[in-house]
């Protein structure tokens, strides 16, 4: 698992197995807790908590006849361990688990837990096209085979687009891998991520790698393109607001960016903080996609219509609009990484 989530990439500081507190005594405390609550019944063979009274018509079943636990009980040690080590806790579940996520954070508030700090995410499934996924009737795709596929066919969208163009730079075969990776793994998480928890998720090939729609290889593409500007100006993309050639006095004169399309596109850059701090407040992940695609339209407006080194403008509007491309490449990568995509330099 960790092999394959690293390909996303995801990583995780640690894993927390239900087994810590059923070894160190956290479930039988707790079980002894919950039998004592004045909701607690012993019916068909189990004890359990009846939350008739708090909207929930299902008792949560917490120990067998047997005396053994069950996964909800684990999950209650879980999270007041969680309150104990955590200013935030934040659980993600499937949609199908809001009734669990109901009784848990109950059941924590009657044991006396200060439930403020916890946070419930509810995801809808990942679809396909033909319909849901299920490793029951053999129709799961395993991530390994997704990203796979996802980087062939982004190499064959690569590869199609520069046979299709004249360059004088064509890129080697290593860039191209390079390239591929990014977006096609890219275009995997930026897809998911880019659609809201509670709203079916149906992924397509077509609609995540298309380099014109608002994707993430069309979003990458802005960010490749703001390098090459910046290169052929003779700046350092990683380096271009730093660097001692771009006179930043004049630059950050905003007077100088005057066109709708600059206004527009500055208005844009100096919102990405708010969109970030909403986004993390909320955890709502796809806020950021949704900003990256209104970004790059702007952007490509911007390019449209506002030449930035062509020989008749003016030096100080060139060194203005330069400031501005450089803005535009150090937003769109760090958007992109809050995101866990890649911002190729060159594509």
């Amino acid at each position: 698992m960790t092999e394959c989530l690293a390909r996303l990439p995801a990583a995780f500081d640690e894993f927390v197995k239900e087994t810590r507190f059923m070894r160190n005594g956290d479930t039988d405390e707790l079980v002894a807790r919950l039998k004592e609550l004045d909701e607690a019944v012993y019916e068909n063979e189990a004890w359990q908590l009846e939350l008739d009274e708090y909207g929930i018509d299902k008792n949560l079943v917490f120990l067998r006849a047997d005396g053994t636990s069950l996964y909800p009980t684990r999950d209650l040690a879980h999270h007041e361990w969680k309150f104990d080590n955590y200013d935030r806790a934040v659980t993600v579940l499937g949609e199908d688990h809001k009734l669990q996520a109901r009784q848990l954070r109950t059941t924590l508030e009657l044991l006396g837990n200060d439930t403020d700090p916890l946070r419930q995410v509810l995801y809808s499934y990942v679809n396909l096209p033909e319909g849901k996924m299920s490793t029951r009737r053999g129709t799961g795709v395993d991530l390994d085979d997704l990203l796979d596929e996802a980087v062939d066919r982004a190499r064959e969208e690569v590869e199609d687009r520069l046979d299709d163009r004249i360059r004088d730079d064509d890129l080697d075969d290593e860039d191209v891998e390079r390239i591929a990776h990014q977006v096609g793994i890219g275009a995997v998480r930026y897809d998911i991520v880019s659609k809201q928890p509670a709203k079916a998720i149906t992924f397509e090939w077509e609609q995540a790698l298309d380099f014109e729609a608002q994707s993430a290889p069309y979003v990458q593409y802005v960010h490749a393109r703001c390098c090459g500007i910046l290169e052929e100006a003779g700046l350092d993309p990683k380096t271009a607001l730093a660097d001692q050639d771009l006179d930043l006095e004049s630059a950050a004169d905003a007077d100088l960016l005057e066109t709708p399309a600059e206004r527009e596109l500055l208005e844009t850059i100096a919102r990405f903080p708010a969109v970030v701090d909403e986004a993390a407040d909320d955890l709502e992940p796809h806020q950021i996609a949704t900003y990256t695609r209104e970004f790059a339209d702007r952007f490509n407006a911007f390019y449209r219509e506002c030449p930035v080194l062509a020989e008749d403008v003016d030096p100080e509007v060139r060194e203005a609009r330069l400031a501005l491309v450089a803005a535009s490449k150090h937003t769109v990568a760090n958007a992109l990484s809050i995101l866990g995509v890649e911002a190729p330099r060159s594509m």
